[in-house]
């Protein structure tokens, strides 16, 4: 029998789910670490770098020569069967061609740009600040996942708090249980007295069951946040608050003008219509390019010619090219891109705003969470004063039951408005370092 139950035990705790999770204790920078090494978000961001890299090198590729080989086998019909070339045949003697006429036909051509109005150097511009651009968005995409990280640790830890709170307020509740009890087997309680403290012990547990049910989920949602395995426990030890920070609004609007993305990405749309103004200009020059090719005619209709068959010139020269129409339809194309620089102005003008306007609201909403702090500590400070009064009152027969469960009630209610309070505070406080462009630990 004894070894049967080892042996149930054992299987018990391999069976995946019964083996018991060993809690383990993160910490914000942890938190923060695993969250963006394992975001899918920024792995995304870091496939749109690797694209915008590739389009660079491209534009390092139009620097290299252009070449082009083919080959192709012709079996042409011939129609007209005689030639004559004035200068090359004699009068009444024309070339004779066979009806049936197969032919080899090889070309190789090579071409390099000399002078192309800068397009290869403005190409490779535009690619460098689009891959700027790219690493501005991953930049952005970053401070966003790490303030989302930042908010699901602070409402986890808010959860812990209060379950903390509820299991003090619980244990006391149990206490005056115990006694009430006592006391109606005393003679000195009655059992309605008794009742309305189970019945506050039973809206605790069900507070309990509720907080439980949301730590689990917050917890699961952490796990797959952080790439941790889904059963992982996780727990929270000596939470730092940020209760005591005394920003300057004035610094703040100086941080944000530094590092918002989107002044930084308005500011490369800008250049790239500067750059594009000039590919316009630059597309009214002439173009010119050293070409090379070489030829294989082999009219024998045999993959390995005889001797005096085969034709294979090589040719080398210069090619200019100018689209003359570009001189009276560039100018168009330049007022388009204007008007777009004058967009972009425009829109510069409304980030800006906006900015002011999101630091300012961050800033006062911290401001505000630290100054509800202060009055619900003095709540707190009255509640556990009421407490005790009203217990002292209770034991004198002064007070009902009604008034001491009330004041009980009031007293766990804000221990947890308090605690929520700093979770907030400290949720702002991030919030309006977001608001900067600089989310930091």
């Amino acid at each position: 029998m004894k070894q049967t139950i080892v042996v149930l035990a054992f299987l018990l705790l391999a069976l995946p789910g019964v083996r018991a999770q060993s809690p383990r204790t993160i910490t914000l920078d942890e938190a923060v670490k695993l969250g963006i090494d394992n975001s899918k978000q920024l792995r995304q961001s870091k496939n749109k770098i690797d694209e915008a890299l590739a389009r660079l090198d491209q534009t390092k590729d139009l620097r290299l020569p252009s070449a082009k080989v083919s080959f192709q086998y012709l079996h042409a019909l011939m129609l007209a069967r005689t030639l004559n070339f004035p200068g090359l045949t004699q009068p009444g003697k024309p070339i004779e061609l066979n009806f049936d006429f197969p032919a080899y036909l090889g070309t190789l051509a090579i071409s390099e740009p000399i002078i192309n109005g800068n397009q290869f150097k403005y190409a490779r511009q535009q690619a460098d600040l689009t891959l700027q651009l790219t690493r501005l968005d991953a930049d952005k995409d970053k401070d966003d996942v790490t303030f989302l990280i930042i908010s699901a640790y602070i409402n986890y830890n808010k959860i812990l708090q209060n379950q903390q709170i509820v299991q003090r307020n619980i244990e006391d509740v149990e206490q005056k249980l115990t006694e009430i009890n006592k006391y109606e087997s005393q003679g000195l309680a009655t059992k309605n007295d008794v009742l309305r403290f189970e019945l506050q012990k039973s809206q605790i547990e069900l507070q309990q069951i509720e907080l439980e049910n949301n730590r689990k989920d917050a917890n699961y949602d952490m796990d797959i946040m952080l790439g941790l395995p889904d059963s992982t426990q996780l727990t929270i030890n000596d939470f730092n608050y940020r209760l005591q920070e005394q920003p300057v609004f004035s610094d703040l609007l100086t941080q944000a003008g530094a590092n918002r993305r989107e002044l930084q990405d308005i500011a490369f749309q800008d250049k790239i219509t500067d750059i594009d103004i000039k590919k316009l200009q630059d597309g009214k020059l002439p173009t010119l390019a050293a070409t090379a090719g070489m030829y294989y005619i082999n009219p024998t209709g045999k993959p390995i010619p005889t001797d005096h068959t085969v034709l294979a010139p090589i040719t080398l020269g210069l090619g200019v090219s100018w689209n003359i129409g570009s001189l009276y339809t560039t100018k168009n194309k330049v007022r388009e891109v204007e008007a777009q620089k004058k967009e972009i102005q425009t829109s510069k003008d409304q980030i800006n705003d906006d900015i002011r306007k999101d630091v300012h609201t961050a800033y006062l909403g911290y401001l505000q969470a630290l100054d509800k702090i202060k009055i619900l500590q003095v709540a707190v400070a009255q509640a556990e004063e009421n407490e005790r009064i009203t217990e002292s009152k209770f034991q004198n027969n002064l007070v009902n039951t009604t008034d001491r469960i009330d004041a009980q009630t009031q007293l766990y209610q804000s221990r947890v408005n308090l605690e929520v309070a700093k979770s907030d505070a400290t949720i702002a406080y991030y919030n309006m370092l977001k608001s900067t462009g600089n989310v930091h630990l």
